[in-house]
């Protein structure tokens, strides 16, 4: 089993129904997880996938696609609300398919929309993309800002819903300022480590040893600018080095992975650059492969592929 703690599939989702195309994860998806062996992943929302409206109109539309896109799909995907959702998705042999918004730009500075994306199943949450928005500063923004008040809100809402709260796209400061006001603990869905590639996504020691002490976890981030700046070292086995380094750091009960699976977000026509070794989702098999020649147990490679992502969220849902 593999749970993929970020995928941008409602990004082509949408760009498929722009063309007039519907029942997306049927037609074109569900062959190729059923090939790479994917379980099951948080689906997100990302906002940047379109820029022709204002940023709630543009939000509010991808909402509405992505909840007929779960209609249309109810029958081979199961939504995951409660932490006992996974064992039923696996009992029914459906896809189990988390709600996720990365980035809320879209909801403007209107804290009631969190509770309003609670109630549409939405259970993780981004505070930021690379964006600034009312909550919070993303990676491309003012490195001297971080949470804003409504942020702290934001933050407390979250935490209130039981809502995964993921800061892999949050600025350092953002980061910190969470750290500080958050009193359950958090993720970066897809970030490696920054000592092992100075990409600003990734994550410094320090922020891991938070995560650590929180309870937290890390999922592994398979976009090649975030495993290694030499082009060479762009492979799966380099990602598994960051993995092993993580873990060494915060143990390997807090590691996942966090594909970043370019396929989902790049516009047709144009090369995803996938990692050598994980280029697609139907090569999602070969991560499992990997940590078997690396000399994992089977159990060490069902907890970081699924297990940890599941007794992860038990807990989180049992504290809110």
């Amino acid at each position: 089993m593999f749970f993929d703690m970020h995928a941008d599939v409602w990004t082509d989702t949408l760009w498929q129904y722009e063309k007039g195309n519907k029942d997306v994860i049927r037609n074109k998806y569900k062959e190729k997880f059923e090939e790479g062996g994917l379980t099951g992943g948080i689906f997100v929302i990302y906002q940047n996938a379109m820029k022709t409206q204002t940023p709630e109109e543009d939000f509010f539309k991808n909402l509405r696609i992505m909840t007929e896109e779960v209609h249309r799909a109810r029958d081979i995907i199961h939504i995951i609300k409660e932490a006992d959702d996974f064992e039923k998705a696996k009992e029914l042999n459906k896809f189990a398919v988390m709600l996720g918004i990365e980035g809320l730009p879209g909801i403007g500075d209107k804290l009631d929309y969190i509770y309003l994306l609670e109630q549409l199943g939405v259970r993780h949450i981004g505070l930021t993309w690379n964006e600034t928005n009312a909550f919070a500063t993303g990676q491309k923004g003012d490195p001297n800002r971080g949470l804003t008040d409504l942020g702290i809100e934001a933050v407390k809402i979250i935490e209130e819903l039981g809502i995964v709260l993921d800061l892999s796209h949050a600025n350092d400061k953002t980061f910190w300022d969470v750290a500080k006001h958050a009193k359950k603990p958090f993720v970066a869905t897809h970030s490696n480590s920054r000592v092992l590639c100075p990409a600003m996504r990734n994550l410094t020691d320090d922020q891991l040893d938070v995560i650590k002490e929180r309870g937290g976890m890390v999922g592994m981030n398979s976009y090649h600018g975030f495993v290694s700046q030499n082009p060479e070292e762009k492979t799966l086995e380099t990602l598994l080095n960051h993995m092993e380094y993580v873990a060494e750091r915060i143990g390997l009960d807090k590691i996942g992975f966090g594909l970043d699976l370019g396929e989902y977000y790049t516009p047709e026509g144009e090369d995803p650059e996938g990692l050598l070794g994980v280029k697609d989702v139907t090569e999602v098999k070969n991560i499992a492969k990997a940590l078997k020649n690396r000399g994992y147990s089977q159990k060490e490679i069902d907890m970081v592929t699924y297990e940890n992502f599941v007794k992860f969220y038990k807990k989180l849902r049992a504290d809110k």
